[in-house]
């Protein structure tokens, strides 16, 4: 039984991974490490991301998420730290 399932898996699992997307945003306002950690980890407790991780030196958020995110999602918690994001790029992953 177990080696069924195995098969099983095995074989259709391909079929039903989704590919992945980086979206870039833009965020407006961070000022210090303080405020970097404040995005990360806005942007890591929202259900669907993969990965996230901002930069103060490029005033940028870089998310993984799955392919047909709802990015609206990702600026609500960015908004919900008291900084502004903008969607710069979207770009699936390969």
């Amino acid at each position: 039984m177990k080696r069924l399932m195995f098969l099983v898996l095995f074989l259709f699992s391909p079929l039903i991974w989704a590919e992945n997307v980086q979206v870039t945003i833009d965020v407006k306002g961070m000022t210090c490490p303080l405020c970097v950690s404040s995005v990360n980890q806005a942007l890591r407790k929202t259900d669907g991301v993969i990965k996230a991780k901002a930069s103060l030196k490029t005033q940028q958020a870089e998310v993984i998420v799955p392919e047909g995110f709802n990015t609206d999602e990702l600026l609500k918690s960015v908004d919900k730290t008291g900084y502004k994001g903008s969607i710069n790029k979207v770009v699936k992953q390969s």
